[in-house]
């Protein structure tokens, strides 16, 4: 009968391999905490892009609806400061 013969694996192999083990197992631990950092930002840039894109919608039919009269008296009110004939406005100073 023929005889399989065995051979020995060195020592240094062995401990080569295992450190090859170690090596590849942190690091599969590492790339996989980066994944879930960066599917966390993905999700949250996402939301922000969705925001964005319902705000630009809604400027977009602002934009094509066009402004009313009210709308632009209460931008010159607010923005401008100003004030239709007759009109008085007080300011309060006491805070200042």
């Amino acid at each position: 009968m023929a005889r399989a013969s065995r051979r020995k694996v060195p020592g240094i192999v062995k401990i080569a391999m295992l450190a090859f083990l170690i090596y590849a197992a942190f690091t599969i631990v590492s790339l996989r905490s980066q994944i879930a950092d960066k599917q966390a930002e993905l999700d949250s840039l996402s939301l922000r892009v969705q925001e964005y894109q319902e705000t630009n919608a809604a400027l977009q039919q602002e934009m094509q609806s066009g402004l009313s009269e009210e709308d632009i008296s209460e931008l010159a009110r607010n923005e401008l400061s100003y004030a239709e004939p007759g009109e008085r406005v007080f300011v309060d100073t006491s805070s200042r």
